[in-house]
């Protein structure tokens, strides 16, 4: 349990093969549900890689959750990100510094968000360099 009262639940493994992948028994997932909310789904790559396979990312972008995997006895906590490509510019939410610290994030190295006002280039600033 957490500071927050947030709790681990563990879930049963109903995959064919348990080893490659994970698919949640949906009676567990409706334990969960039951408890409270849902703020992130653990799982783990025994003898893997530690970060989110393209298969992962597809699902944790359907369920919008942070993804904590258990990867060589450490935790690598993945918030949940967009694809990389297809994004709609939006500057300070999709922006070219978002698709970075994104990418950058998904493999494991985190870079700091810091507010940014439309046409900051124009006025000789360099935030990209100045916040890293």
């Amino acid at each position: 349990t957490t500071t927050e009262g947030e709790r681990y639940l563990p879930c049963v493994n109903i995959s064919a093969a348990p080893e490659a992948y994970f698919r949640i028994a949906p009676e567990d997932w409706l334990r969960a549900e039951m408890q409270g909310e849902i703020v992130a789904l653990v799982h783990s790559h025994p003898g893997g890689l530690p970060w989110l396979s393209e298969a992962d990312r597809r699902l944790q972008i359907k369920s919008a959750l942070p993804w904590w995997l258990v990867c060589r006895g450490d935790i690598h906590k993945f918030r949940c990100v967009p694809h990389l490509t297809g994004r709609r510019f939006a500057h300070g939410v999709t922006d070219c510094y978002t698709l970075f610290r994104d990418a950058y994030h998904l493999a494991g190295t985190e870079m700091p968000d810091f507010h940014r006002e439309d046409d900051w280039w124009r006025n000789g600033q360099n935030l990209y360099l100045d916040n890293l």
